[in-house]
């Protein structure tokens, strides 16, 4: 039940990301000499995003699992993931796009963005979340299932 939630707010968080990153190379303020800074920049806003939004799902999974701390802190685990992937290849696509290929990031980052989103997104959700729940979780996950 998490998993669109999920992927709905690590994807905002990465078209945000490349949103800002076309705008700023259009407007010359970031340059092949200054990327690093941003990509920087954008990469704090991306932690300060999924601390708080991991953590703020993280309590409603906790609260939805009648307080399983294990599911509330693989949900939180899982969203941070997501949005840390997100804000990288949302801000990195623009740029790459822009001077290695010298194209159109607004035409190609949001798309590429999107996608190796989901699927890295989905991958921490399921994969990450089922390995944090045998180590950390109740007796309902077994140990020998294979995920």
């Amino acid at each position: 039940a998490f998993l669109p939630l999920s992927s709905a707010i690590s994807g905002n968080c990465g078209l945000q990301g490349s949103t800002l990153t076309t705008r700023a190379v259009s407007h010359e303020h970031v340059t092949k000499k200054s990327f690093l800074k941003w990509l920087q920049m954008e990469m704090g806003a991306s932690l300060c995003l999924g601390i708080s939004m991991g953590a703020l799902l993280g309590m409603v999974a906790y609260q939805a699992s009648g307080h399983d701390i294990a599911f509330g802190l693989t949900i939180f685990v899982a969203q941070f993931f997501s949005i840390l992937t997100a804000g990288f290849t949302g801000t990195l696509a623009p740029l790459i796009f822009t001077f290695i290929f010298h194209s159109d990031s607004g035409k190609w980052g949001g798309p590429l963005e999107t996608a190796i989103q989901d699927i890295i997104g989905s991958f921490a959700m399921v994969i990450l979340s089922y390995n944090l729940l045998v180590l950390l979780g109740s007796a309902e996950v077994e140990p020998d299932d294979v995920c």
